[in-house]
Parts: C-alpha cells; sequence; structure tokens
C-alpha cells in the first residue's frame, strides 16, 4: 500500500484540476516542444538530468491528440481511462497498464474525482540497463524491447491486464513511494523496481491483451507468442495455424522474422524454463518434470538440458533448489 502521507499529496485537488473544475479549462500547453507543436516534450516535465518521474493525470478535462518524445507508461491506480488511438476508444480499468512508445498519437477522454491515473515518464536513456538485466532475453522481452526502441516512426502500443497481478500493482506502488519518499542509493533502487516491474510483465505474455502498430504483422507475432507461452507442452504449428487462421509457412517466416528462431526452438526454449523452474522449487522427480513439460524421451531431455545449461538436470537442482 502506498503510505497515507504520500497518497493524499496524489489524489488531492491539483491548481489544474481546480481551475478545471472552474471551468477555465485548457491544455497546459508549456509542457509542448513549442506552441504549435502537439508533442509533449520530457524537457519540460522532468528536471535537469532526470530520467524518470511519475505525474498524476489531471482530471476534469479531456486531453485531445498528441504525442511525446519519450515513453508513458499510464496506470489506473483507481477508475478507469478512456483513450483514443487511431480513431477507436480502449478503455483502461482499474489495476491495468497502457505502454506508449514515443510516436503514438493519442487522446484522452473527461476523467472523474475517481479516475485516479499516473504517468510514468521515462526517457529512452532510462531502460538503456534493460539489455543486459536478464540473464536471458527471451522471446517476448526482445519483442517489448523493440517496441520500446521503435525508431521507425510507427506508433505503438501494449495494454497489460495485470489488475489481478499483486506483484505487479506492488511494484508500481513501490515506485510512486520511492520517488516521493527519496532515500540513499535512490536512482539505484528506481532502476531495479522498474527492472522488475518489466520483468513481471514480460514474464507474462498471455496479459498482453492488446497489441498495435498499424502493423497486422506484429500483432500475429504476438499471438504467436503468447500461445507458446500458454501452450508449450503440447503446442503444435498445425493447431496454432487453425486457431490464428494463418497458413504454417506465414507462422514460421513471422517467427523467423522477430525472434530470429524457428517454432520448434521456441517451444523447446519454453519446456526448458519450465522445466528449470520446477527443479528449483519442487520435489518432483526428474522424469516427472520432464513428463510435465511435453517430453518423453529422458535421454533426449537430459541432452538438450545440458545444451542449454552447460550441466546436468540433477546437478542444476542441487545448485538451486530452494
Amino acid at each position: 500500500m502506498i503510505r497515507e502521507d504520500i497518497m493524499e499529496r496524489l489524489v488531492c485537488f491539483s491548481d489544474e484540476e481546480i481551475n478545471n473544475l472552474n471551468g477555465f479549462v485548457g491544455i497546459d500547453k508549456s509542457i509542448f516542444i513549442s506552441e504549435q507543436s502537439n508533442v509533449v516534450d520530457a524537457d519540460k516535465l522532468l528536471k535537469a538530468n532526470q530520467q524518470f518521474a511519475v505525474r498524476k493525470h489531471a482530471r476534469f478535462c479531456e486531453y485531445p491528440k498528441h504525442r511525446h518524445n519519450y515513453l508513458e507508461f499510464m496506470y489506473v491506480y483507481g477508475g478507469e481511462m478512456v483513450t483514443i488511438i487511431d480513431d477507436q476508444e480502449i478503455v483502461i480499468k482499474q489495476g491495468e497498464l497502457l505502454l506508449l512508445n514515443q510516436n503514438i498519437e493519442h487522446a484522452i477522454k473527461y476523467t472523474n474525482e475517481n479516475d485516479i491515473i499516473f504517468n510514468f515518464i521515462i526517457k529512452p536513456e532510462f531502460l538503456e540497463f534493460l539489455s543486459g538485466m536478464a540473464e536471458e532475453q527471451n522471446e517476448v522481452f526482445s519483442f517489448i524491447f523493440d517496441a520500446l526502441y521503435s525508431y521507425d516512426n510507427k506508433g505503438e502500443y501494449l495494454i497489460f491486464k495485470v489488475s489481478n497481478n499483486e506483484i505487479v500493482r506492488n511494484h508500481i506502488e513501490a515506485i510512486i513511494t520511492n520517488i516521493y519518499q527519496q532515500q540513499l542509493n535512490h536512482s539505484f533502487t528506481l532502476k531495479l523496481l522498474v527492472g522488475l516491474l518489466l520483468t513481471e510483465l514480460m514474464n507474462n505474455p498471455h496479459l498482453i491483451e492488446t497489441y498495435e502498430s498499424n502493423n497486422y504483422n506484429k500483432l500475429v507475432v504476438i499471438s504467436i507468442l503468447k500461445y507458446i507461452t500458454l501452450n508449450y507442452q503440447e503446442g503444435s504449428l498445425s493447431v496454432l495455424a487453425k486457431q490464428i487462421h494463418q497458413p504454417d509457412y506465414k507462422i514460421c517466416k513471422l517467427i523467423k522474422e522477430h525472434t530470429g528462431s524457428t517454432f520448434k526452438q521456441l517451444i523447446q526454449e519454453e519446456r526448458l524454463k519450465a522445466a528449470a523452474n520446477l527443479l528449483k522449487t519442487t520435489s518432483l522427480p526428474i522424469v516427472e518434470i520432464m513428463q510435465e513439460v511435453g517430453y518423453e524421451n529422458i535421454t533426449y531431455f537430459y541432452k538438450i538440458f545440458k545444451e542449454k545449461f552447460k550441466i546436468t538436470p540433477s546437478i542444476y537442482r542441487n545448485h538451486n533448489l530452494r
């Protein structure tokens, strides 16, 4: 939970909100690159040398179409938010998270008193540490990383349906607390917390409800990755093809283009990750773990496990058993 004194600072009416309630509705153009521009400038929102901040979204007004020269997470702490992208209304509900890249043009409809929304303003350089954060950058990590650093002028966004994920909520509340109650090693702690949040999101691709970039192929890819994550035990290319209404050859081509791997390799990667997790967190016999993740041949399982982790499953368990 966010501390009560911090929460009071976040939910109380700001001067801008009071003006909106009194009928003096207007958008603060001082935060834009110029009076004529619709691009919000990170340098107008952040202090010198600051790369990350959290702001409360101003209520009681509509926000017209605009873009940013930074990345933005929008987290709905209470109520809901309706944003318009490509002339479509998208409802982000309490506990859900919207990620926007630098190029996506969007508008936000009127919000009332109960709609508490936090904007996480992130300069791209703040996330440079992501490239070395994970021991292994899985396919979903790479896919989201590509969305974060898209320089092809295509607007992209991701919606995370994480309202029931307590870990995500705890990380976000810890980030907000860290910013409003700065302590020793504040910058390091903040990066760590953001890293933990992104890791949790990346480890749950099935929670990515929507992906949009005016690029149909990327939408298909996220469907493929979600299928693999949820069906790695018995997943098959033919079943996937029927499920997403795409021919086998196109699926194989898209997977290779976007991940550098084959369908079989992605399935194997998910199976081995699941096996490693079971070795660390359970006392199940290795044969049962092998069967649980989708393998039947113990010799083959040992072979591919050792190729990936450089040690046998039994040694891996001894090194990592919790």
